[in-house]
C-alpha cells in the first residue's frame, strides 16, 4: 500500500497539527483547486470527520481557504462520488 500524503495544518488557534490528505483536485468551473483532509477525527456515529478547502499556493507554500458557500455544491458532488466508488 502507498504512503498516505501528510501535511501540517495550522489551526486558527495557531496550534500545528498533521493532517492525512484524502485528494486534491480542481474544478474546472472555479479554476480553484481543493483538498479534502482528515485528522483522523470520528464523530458520534462512527463516521471519519472530513475537512474540506481551497488550495492556494504562495510565496510560503500553501494556504487553506474557506470554501465560498457557491462553490460548495460542486465540492460536495466530488465527495459524494469518491463515496460511491469506495462502496
Amino acid at each position: 500500500m502507498d504512503e498516505l500524503q501528510k501535511i501540517k495544518v495550522k489551526k486558527s488557534n495557531g496550534e500545528e497539527t498533521e493532517a492525512e490528505v484524502l485528494l486534491c483536485f480542481e474544478l474546472e468551473k472555479t479554476g480553484k483547486r481543493y483538498i479534502l483532509y482528515t485528522f483522523n477525527e470520528v464523530d458520534d456515529k462512527d463516521m471519519e470527520t472530513i475537512h474540506a478547502s481551497v488550495l492556494n499556493e504562495d510565496k510560503n507554500g500553501y494556504q487553506l481557504d474557506k470554501i465560498p458557500e457557491d462553490e460548495w455544491k460542486e465540492v460536495k458532488e466530488v465527495m459524494r462520488e469518491i463515496i460511491r466508488n469506495e462502496e
